[in-house]
Parts: structure tokens; sequence; C-alpha cells
């Protein structure tokens, strides 16, 4: 280990890595005008940045989404069958009238009052089966007949 005097620095003056490069000419084309040391001129860009043009927002109808909602409520309250029947119902009604709703407004959601028309449709069916099962074990006794 060798000893430094003080007042000097050990390691040497190391160069700054964030100091600009010097600029060396192009040996292989034209020379490169100079760099304008704060970008570009101002007269030269826009003032105000052009905001993005997007599509118009369409409106959404909220019966086509409570349709969608108690139609999938539909489907497992049709456990109990007369529920299940009348929420199902509930549902496709309001899928059918968000429908036509969305036909005539030109709104976005018809999807959400499909699946209310479906969903709806489909808790009507279990309800309906529901009913009938449960007719079907009541005039044989039950589970205990067998």
């Amino acid at each position: 280990m060798s000893y430094t005097p003080p007042g000097q620095d050990p390691y040497g003056q190391q160069p700054d890595p964030y100091a600009q490069q010097p600029q060396q000419p192009n040996p292989y084309g034209q020379p490169q005008p100079p760099a304008q040391p704060y970008g570009e001129q101002p007269g030269l860009q826009q003032p105000y940045a052009q905001p993005w043009g997007g599509a118009p927002v369409k409106q959404t109808n909220g019966l086509a989404l409570a349709a969608m909602i108690v139609g999938i409520i539909s489907i497992p309250s049709a456990c109990c069958a007369l529920l299940g029947v009348a929420v199902g119902a509930a549902a496709a009604i309001m899928g059918h009238i968000s429908m036509k709703q969305i036909a005539q407004l030109g709104q976005s959601n018809r999807s959400q009052a499909l699946t209310g028309v479906i969903c709806g449709y489909v808790g009507v069916g279990l309800g309906i089966l529901n009913g009938i099962a449960g007719l079907a074990l009541n005039l044989n006794g039950g589970f205990g007949s067998f």
C-alpha cells in the first residue's frame, strides 16, 4: 500500500459521467447543423397539443342492468318454486322492455338486457321444474316411500 500526501485525491479525478460529450464531425455524410440548446425554435412548434378525438360515449340503459341483476338472482331463487318463477318473469319482462328502449334510443348495453332475458327464462324454467318435482314427491309420499 502506498502513502498519499494529505490534500491529494488518492483515486485521481474521475470524469463526470453526465457531462455532455464533445461533438465530433460525421466522417461519412453531410455536416450536421448545430444542435439547438433548448430544443426546437418557438415558432416551429404548435402552441398547444391537439386533443385526441375519442368516439362519443353512448348512454346505457339502467333497466337493462336491472334486468341482468334480477335475472341472475332468479336462477338461485328457483330453489323456492314460486319465487323463482316470479323473479324470473320480472327479469324477462324488464329485459324485453329495455331491449326495445335500447333499439329506439341507440343505447349501448343490449348484451345486459339479453342476459336478463335469458337468465329470467332459465329462472322461470327451473322454478317450474322445482314445483313439478315438489308436487311429484308430495303425491308419492316423499322420499320415505321407496
